[in-house]
């Protein structure tokens, strides 16, 4: 490693850790320096560190950490970062809403402490950051690269405990918009200009000028050159447990079962949950006994539904190193499963989605890359991950759970990958499925929420205020045209009400299953 340490935008020194040497360079700005430092020592991790945590730099954490080439990684002391908060109005990812107390998937960039390897940096262009300040720099490299396979990650670990304080980053909004401009279409400025009027009642006229004049670079990317090859590599333990709940897809999931059983790397175990809500009904799945099957089937039969508590259930029976979470309606090939887990070994990652699209639909996505929600039909997970993770039954019968119980697993400090490659057919079977018909309690209320409760729930659980309200702000411009009221001011209080009824019923379900 490389590290480079810098006070107030400006290098104070470089060294080599490996040998402590003094290393000379020609410049004295920490983002020019860098690219000089990658330049001449393209097999290196580059580090910086500002001058105020030079004795804390945890250099044990960082052989944890950049376990593979294509990592960028920083982590940030102070309570703010450079980009400000108010990204949320135009980003709705979790990668903007840091949990700071473990390892977690991030563009936000930070110049407090961070590395990134000299081959990934050397695939931008230094001309692009020309007078740019250090910090803004950092974040474009992260936010540009991470559209192109490059893993980014707040991490605490890079540091060891102190109880250094930095001054806070001043609040530029020219700073904010020039980002936006050049990371984002041009609409997003305007609508962070409405959202800081309409919610914290600031004009920014002079921010929004500015940036209407900064020149947007798009750019390509390949790191397919720079070898992956994670440290934490472990493919000893591949035994694999495939949960799946089903409900009157009899051939659909036999299917799928037959798929599985062609597999080059056989799972171990299946689990599958059958549900009828009719009380006095019976299995459906008779091949389950008269056919022969190269692993162990475990089925049960309840008449409870929901997909939640379905696969609940099944997670408290794996026994194996794996789980593969499927749906009833998948094709798959017959190496689905060792190529997956070949790749997720590679990259080092735990947890993983699949490709998963119907017959007509293409994956604009060709590279391996951090994933922004998850797939409870279509995923991979390492089993003791999954133990201190639960399908909330908040959302059962609604929509996002799968998004939750991805944001369970970042908030372990367990990053979600994404294989392009792994593909899974969805047969969207037109009948049967997980979800039996129910009716929500708020469906009798004469004030209608919106939107529906369980994405409010979502929201509240794990977004921040800004992300809550730059979405407010879009369902309300969306929804207008799709409605019959077209005063503009009587469908503002309208949308005002069902908004306030959604909050309320979220809060209800959050009541109603802790």
């Amino acid at each position: 490693m490389i590290v480079l340490i810098h006070k107030h935008n400006n290098v104070v020194r470089v060294f080599d850790y490996h040998t402590n040497d003094s290393i000379s360079i020609s410049v004295n700005k920490p983002a020019k320096a860098l690219f000089e430092l990658a330049t001449a020592y393209p097999n290196r991790f580059i580090v910086w560190c500002d001058e105020a945590l030079q004795d804390y730099i945890n250099f044990e954490g960082f052989k944890q950490v950049f376990h593979h080439k294509r990592i960028m990684a920083s982590f940030e002391i102070r309570n703010t970062h450079y980009i400000s908060d108010r990204i949320g109005y135009v980003e709705s990812s979790p990668f903007v809403n840091i949990k700071k107390n473990v390892t977690y998937p991030t563009w936000l960039m930070s110049t407090c402490v961070g590395a990134i390897h000299a081959q990934v940096l050397l695939k931008f262009n230094p001309k692009t950051y020309k007078g740019s300040h250090f910090a803004y720099m950092l974040n474009s490299i992260a936010k540009k690269g991470m559209k192109f396979g490059l893993f980014c990650y707040s991490s605490p670990e890079l540091l060891k405990p102190n109880n250094i304080i930095l001054a806070p980053y001043k609040s530029a909004n020219k700073i904010l918009y020039q980002f936006i401009k050049q990371h984002y279409k041009t609409r997003w400025i305007f609508i962070t200009f409405f959202n800081s009027f309409i919610y914290e009642r600031k004009l920014q006229v002079g921010a929004l000028i500015a940036s209407w004049f900064v020149r947007k670079k798009i750019i390509t990317l390949c790191f397919g050159d720079i070898q992956v090859n994670s440290t934490q590599i472990d493919d000893s333990n591949n035994s694999i447990t495939v949960v799946i709940p089903t409900m009157g897809r009899r051939n659909y999931l036999c299917n799928v079962l037959l798929d599985l059983s062609k597999q080059t790397l056989l799972p171990k175990q299946v689990i599958i949950i059958e549900q009828n809500s009719d009380v006095s009904s019976v299995t459906d799945l008779d091949y389950l006994s008269t056919q022969s099957w190269p692993f162990v089937i475990e089925h049960v039969f309840i008449h409870q539904t929901g997909a939640c508590n379905a696969r609940n259930m099944a997670l408290k029976k794996v026994t194996s190193d794996y789980v593969f979470m499927a749906d009833d309606d998948v094709r798959f090939k017959t190496d689905l499963l060792d190529s997956s887990l070949k790749e997720m070994n590679t990259y080092g990652l735990r947890v993983a989605t699949f490709s998963c699209l119907q017959k007509s639909e293409e994956d604009s996505i060709n590279k391996i890359m951090q994933w922004h929600t998850f797939g409870s039909g279509c995923s991979m997970a390492y089993s003791n991950v999954l133990h201190n993770v639960a399908f909330d039954m908040a959302f059962e019968n609604g929509f996002g759970e799968d998004g939750d119980f991805g944001m369970q697993i970042r908030n372990l400090g367990v990053d979600i990958g994404y294989l392009p490659n792994c593909r899974l057919l969805h047969l969207k079977a037109p009948v049967g499925g997980f979800r039996a018909k129910f009716e929500h309690p708020w469906l009798k209320e004469m004030i209608q929420p919106k939107p529906s409760p369980t994405v409010m729930l979502y929201n509240l659980k794990h977004q921040s205020i800004q992300q809550i309200n730059g979405y407010k702000t879009l369902l309300f411009l969306k929804f207008y045209k799709k409605q019959a009221i077209k005063n503009p001011l009587v469908y503002f209080r309208a949308m005002n009400k069902r908004w306030e009824r959604s909050v309320v019923w979220a809060e209800y379900l959050i009541q109603k299953t802790n």
